[in-house]
């Protein structure tokens, strides 16, 4: 007897020591930040099966910005992954690719190498620190990173420990912090800009004077050189476009003295504007990014660049790689999205909702759900309609009352009531992304 309450008390033991570290887990996979600036990122690439990853992109967010993933396996068939972090430096950049390489052998690196010479910073603040370090396992690269990265030893010890960071979030928690979107296998490390700013073009044609980087950030650079020529891997240095500097494109000038001393290619594209289509009224996001409209440019020629230098396989069509369709695809609605946002012409707006959208609209007394292009349901009258309607796993209902003698229209989706007008009106949804695109009166 006495046996048997040992086992059944060490049983309970273990039961409740589980069950703390469940609970533990829980807590930390709900207190992470979730941050499409390095940690999403870093997350659903330890989802991505073993070598089933290409060409590695690597840098700062002009990398996760400029890149766009779905462009190049739309047009070239490429499994390209950004995996970057937010103002991320060479000393960064050169431990994510440290871990990166524990789990897949690219065909190509290709370093963006900007950072350098739009920050002087030799270590990042909390922030960047924390987005660039926290999606990366428990391991030697992920603390060298830390500590390389933080001034002092008190800075790296706090940094060290993610409750320091994390310990008030609880009174911020979102939906999102329970069901991260991002951290999954589909997600392949692209968060656009979609903001449109004018900038004149640079002219850096006679520029070809050179001014060092700091002596940490070329360090690190010829440590990434070394690590893919370790793992014989080749690699590109390369510059995405924006509007440079007279100063910044000396320091990418001496940047391409780097690449040449260790024998590896460097390409300013900031010298490409022609060649790639860049217009700098229409393509810029700010400062340091491309649009959607910059983007799309820059990838589809880096892409074909790519495929010209190197033995990349087309994947299209191959059953294993279906998540870089999914990628591709929702990408793809994201910039229809942006179109029809930007559109005020109703005729054109139902024309680019033809597939994957539905569109609520009314004309005059009536009243119209359209789905793929197709009318699926009708309401007219007097007295108004009412018209339910439910799509995979959302629920419509489309409705018209009357407000003190107004003709008031209302739209719920998933009982949130998302419009309030009167007239005629169109309300477009995007069942690929789940999500509201605008309403527009015409």
């Amino acid at each position: 007897m006495e046996n048997r309450s040992k086992l059944i008390n060490f049983i309970k033991a273990v039961i409740i020591i589980a069950t703390a570290v469940i609970i533990v887990t829980g807590a930390l996979a709900i207190l992470m930040i979730k941050s499409e600036d390095g940690i999403n990122q870093f997350q659903a690439y330890y989802k991505q099966p073993a070598n089933s990853v290409d060409v590695i992109f690597s840098g700062s967010s002009k990398v996760y910005c400029d890149i766009a993933t779905g462009v190049l396996w739309n047009n070239y068939g490429i499994a390209a992954f950004d995996l970057a972090g937010a103002e991320a430096p060479s000393w960064v950049s050169y431990y994510q690719l440290k871990e990166a390489l524990r789990t897949q052998r690219p065909k190509v690196i290709c370093y963006e190498v900007s950072v350098a010479a739009m920050f002087t910073t030799l270590y990042q603040a909390d922030n960047w620190a924390t987005d660039n370090s926290y999606g990366m396992k428990w391991n030697s690269n992920r603390i060298d990173q830390l500590k390389v990265n933080s001034e002092n030893e008190d800075v790296f010890r706090t940094r060290l420990n993610p409750f320091n960071i994390m310990h008030g979030r609880y009174k911020d928690l979102e939906e999102n912090d329970f069901v991260n979107l991002r951290n999954t296998v589909k997600y392949k490390g692209f968060d656009p800009r979609e903001a449109t700013v004018q900038k004149d073009e640079p002219d850096i044609d006679d520029i070809t004077d050179t001014v060092p980087c700091s002596e940490k950030e070329e360090e690190y650079f010829r440590k990434i050189i070394e690590l893919a020529k370790q793992e014989d891997i080749p690699i590109i240095l390369f510059a995405s476009p924006y509007g440079v500097s007279e100063e910044e494109v000396k320091i990418l000038n001496y940047v391409g003295t780097i690449a040449d001393d260790e024998g590896v290619e460097f390409i300013d594209f900031n010298r490409l504007y022609d060649e790639i289509g860049m217009d700098f009224s229409s393509d810029i996001a700010d400062g340091g990014h491309l649009n959607y409209s910059g983007n799309y440019k820059f990838t589809d020629y880096f892409g074909a660049l790519l495929k010209e230098k190197y033995d990349i396989p087309d994947h299209r069509g191959d059953d294993k790689y279906v998540s870089w369709e999914w990628d591709a695809v929702h990408q793809d609605y994201a910039r229809c999205d942006l179109n029809i946002l930007n559109s005020e012409d109703a005729t054109e707006i139902l024309n680019m909702t033809q597939n994957g959208y539905i569109v609520f609209a009314t004309n005059g007394d009536k009243a119209y759900i359209i789905d793929n292009g197709q009318v699926v349901s009708e309401g007219e009258g007097d007295a108004g309609f009412r018209l339910p309607y439910t799509s995979g796993n959302d629920s419509f209902l489309f409705t018209e009352w009357n407000n003190k003698g107004e003709r008031m229209i209302s739209l719920f989706v998933n009982d949130e009531e998302y419009i309030e007008y009167y007239g005629n009106i169109l309300f477009i949804y995007d069942t690929i992304n789940g999500n509201y695109v605008r309403s527009i009166y015409y």
